[in-house]
């Protein structure tokens, strides 16, 4: 196979889609990824074709266009960028394609690839990282903007998604996708999420069943996989700071914002007080050292490290919810506190704590509360049950991304078998 991989986003996002085409590689496939420009390097290390749809100078370029912008004019700004980007990446990939591709795409991507299947038949699998980014309304996804629709009884759900779809989702996705269906010749498409931006043939869900048991209104095609792990190479060891400040005392608690949180001032500032109340180590980890108080001998920061070195030798573990981040914690059997900011972290953070591996922080600058929560992790010994009973559950990232391989594989195999006399284009 030539195998298509989308990615962009944070390291959450990115490295599982690595992890999965070098398990691809490895079977002989040829990788050709499309991500930005911060993961290009990576990709490169894995051996991969790279395919850049969004350059560092272009990115300040846009950002400094809008920075005068009022509301109302920005998104309007950022929308056109989107549909511009759209366009592009359908152009990119389109030249890519042959009679032997498989495309594979988390959301957002979705779009392309459905729209590149629809227009030339190429196989298709809809990658999904966390369980919020699939559409349910026997048990919707927890949004911290979003909790009411949850609460609304179930009669009340499918009217009030249907008009939002139709008001307000199908209209976003009409002036992002106008202009690649123009050039395709393909019609506009209506209920996006409810309906359409799925592979209607095969989702990979790369979170285990046990995690997230499948609502009766999930799609049919959906293979569970397990969280497929994976870190590149250079992320491999702890410094030696780290490595000694880990040597000199107990455990400590590990803080990590994420590495897409641009401004963590306020996070460490109040988790700073809570290390201190309860008279621990910490190790805080931000590429944004600026933003960090005036820090103690008893906490250490680091720029970036390796999370699966660093946590078996942490006591705890506090994070915004990135699936990522939570299922390297459930690997180490630590107790972790999500403090969740937006999009899916809520939703993790609630199957942690009904897993009874970890809580949910609502406030995230609310000291006392993150000084009551994280005593009550350090000290319960159902916490600690519970997470060593998950523990052992937890497979290495090889087995999980040989496992996705192999779906991957049949079900190219498969569509291939049925596939449409449409063919791929010479000059698209």
């Amino acid at each position: 196979m030539k195998v298509i991989l989308f990615a962009a986003g944070s390291d959450g996002e990115i490295h599982p889609h690595l992890g999965i085409g070098r398990a691809l590689m490895e079977r002989g496939h040829h990788i050709v990824f499309i991500t930005t420009f911060n993961y290009v390097a990576a990709a490169q290390q894995c051996g991969f074709e790279v395919l850049s749809f969004l350059g560092e100078d272009e990115k300040q370029d846009f950002l400094s266009s809008t920075n005068h912008l009022g509301t109302i004019a920005k998104v309007r700004s950022y929308l056109r960028f989107l549909a511009r980007k759209a366009a592009e990446i359908c152009d990119l990939a389109a030249s890519h394609l042959d009679e032997q591709t498989l495309l594979v795409g988390p959301p957002f991507f979705y779009v392309i690839a459905r729209l590149l299947h629809a227009r030339y038949g190429t196989p298709y699998a809809s990658t999904v990282l966390v369980p919020a980014h699939l559409y349910s309304l026997k048990d919707p996804p927890a949004f911290k903007s979003l909790r009411w629709f949850s609460s609304l009884p179930y009669f009340l759900r499918k009217p009030v998604f249907q008009a939002g779809e139709r008001l307000l989702i199908d209209p976003f996705f009409r002036t992002l996708l106008k202009r690649p269906c123009k050039q395709m010749a393909l019609p506009l498409p209506r209920r996006v999420i409810s309906r359409w931006w799925y592979s209607p043939q095969k989702i990979v869900a790369l979170f285990y069943d046990w995690f997230s048991p499948a609502p009766e209104d999930w799609p049919d095609q959906i293979a569970f996989a397990g969280f497929p792990l994976f870190h590149p190479v250079a992320d491999s060891q702890l410094s030696v700071g780290l490595s000694h400040f880990l040597n000199a005392g107990p455990p400590p608690i590990v803080f990590n914002p994420g590495t897409e949180t641009q401004n963590p001032r306020l996070f460490f500032q109040a988790t700073l007080a809570a290390v201190q109340k309860l008279g621990a180590r910490g190790v805080f980890l931000t590429r944004f050292a600026d933003q960090l108080p005036d820090l103690p001998e008893t906490v250490w920061h680091e720029t970036y490290t390796s999370l699966p070195q660093l946590l078996p030798r942490a006591s705890a573990l506090v994070h915004h919810g990135g699936i990522g981040t939570i299922a390297l914690a459930l690997q180490a059997g630590l107790p972790q506190l999500v403090l969740p900011t937006w999009t899916d972290q809520l939703d993790n953070g609630q199957r942690v704590e009904r897993l009874g591996c970890g809580l949910v922080q609502l406030a995230p600058f609310d000291t006392d509360a993150l000084t009551t929560k994280l005593h009550h992790l350090l000290t319960s010994s159902q916490v600690q049950q519970a997470c060593r009973s998950i523990q052992p559950q937890i497979e290495p990232g090889e087995t999980v991304c040989g496992r996705i391989a192999e779906i991957l594989q049949q079900e190219f195999d498969r569509q291939s078998s049925h596939r449409p006399g449409a063919a791929a284009p010479e000059n698209p």
